[in-house]
């Protein structure tokens, strides 16, 4: 009996020893690109015995949002730290997907006795963060910016929006023979333009990111760039050659100026400038496909927004100067727009070029 008694007690403590349990919480969010790299790490934990996993998701849950912030409070998280995916265990935290799945089971396995769940009355912390943590969503670093600005400047002075502008107000200018009318007119085209533009930017973002695979977009980005910039530079030796040009293909033209020269309105203009984004984004597009790559792999959705903003503001800056200039000048804006786009036009085909493969080289040697 006594035999029994004592073999029964170091079952209890054996089995006390394997039924230890861990506890950590796991922050994270829908569409978040480095939380899609966390998640199924986190999933092969949450099948380990003896491992309770609190998983909270904060960007469609307020109440779990309200939490993390108490969490970030409680364990002293550096502002620049405060983003997802993150994980709250033993008095540590860990930011990042890369910090996560490099030193998230090493801390398991090191108490072996169990780890308690993670206390918002913790008053002191080691945090450890992964370099590719992402953009914070109230944060955007001096390299970041220069990057999208550079970009947007890019493409804004592309010759193919110009050319379309100037069309629409010199077709305006001779129907309706009012420049008050042709002005508020361009000013519609543009803001349909800006907004076609950025809601096609938001929505293709979304869907790389809904895809999970931002981060091989964000390595083909890289490889387009460059590719779309050594065509730009062919039409600065070689205009034509191959057969295409980086702008509105030859057979597209036609079918654009009859629609545009049927615009008499400010409302026939706004709808029209839907139609023509479609026209124009062959020509306009490979810088924004870059920004909206880079973004779906460095950026969460609320920090994609106000840059896609930005991006677009500086994409029709040229022909919101243009539309003031014609209306104080009139026709002879037009003119003098037009010629000037004939003249620079190889140049600009050159300038596009090369801020594109700077910019790919930028991805592909993980410069940003």
């Amino acid at each position: 009996m006594k035999k029994i008694l004592i073999f029964s007690i170091m079952l209890a403590l054996i089995s006390a020893g394997f039924c230890a349990e861990t506890c950590f919480y796991y922050f994270h969010g829908i569409g978040c690109p480095h939380c899609t790299r966390a998640d199924p790490f986190i999933e092969e934990l949450k099948q380990r015995e003896g491992v309770i996993v609190g998983d909270f998701e904060v960007y469609q849950n307020r109440s779990n949002a309200e939490l993390l912030i108490q969490y970030f409070d409680a364990f002293n998280v550096a502002q620049n730290h405060r983003g997802v995916p993150i994980v709250f265990i033993n008095g540590a935290y860990l930011v990042g997907d890369e910090s996560i799945i490099n030193n998230l089971e090493q801390i398991i396995n090191s108490y072996p006795e169990g780890i308690s769940c993670p206390s918002l009355n913790n008053e002191s912390a080691i945090g450890l963060s992964s370099a590719s943590s992402g953009l914070s969503e109230h944060e955007l670093t001096s390299v970041s910016l220069a990057t999208i600005i550079s970009a947007g400047l890019a493409d804004s002075i592309n010759p193919c929006a110009i050319a379309v502008l100037l069309i629409m107000l010199g077709s305006l200018l001779t129907l309706v023979k009012d420049r008050k009318k042709a002005f508020f007119s361009g000013l519609a085209f543009i803001t349909s333009i800006y907004i076609v533009y950025f809601l096609f930017g938001l929505g293709l973002f979304s869907a790389i990111q809904t895809t999970g695979l931002s981060s091989w977009v964000y390595r083909i980005i890289g490889i387009f760039a460059i590719i779309i910039g050594l065509f730009n530079i062919k039409d600065y030796f070689w205009y034509g050659a191959g057969g295409f040009v980086m702008e509105i293909p030859l057979s597209w033209r036609p079918a654009l100026k009859k629609l545009l020269k049927s615009i008499t309105s400010p409302i026939g203009a706004f709808f029209m400038g839907f139609i023509v984004c479609f026209f124009e984004l062959p020509c306009t597009g490979g810088p924004y496909f870059f920004v909206i790559g880079l973004l779906a792999e460095k950026a969460t959705r609320a920090a994609a927004i106000p840059v896609l903003l930005l991006y677009n503001i500086f994409f029709v800056t040229p022909l919101i100067i243009i539309n003031l200039l014609f209306y104080y000048y009139g026709n002879k804006t037009l003119t003098k727009a037009d010629a000037w786009k004939e003249k620079n036009l190889k140049r600009i085909h050159l300038i596009t070029g090369i801020v594109m493969i700077i910019l790919g080289l930028i991805v592909l040697l993980e410069l940003f």
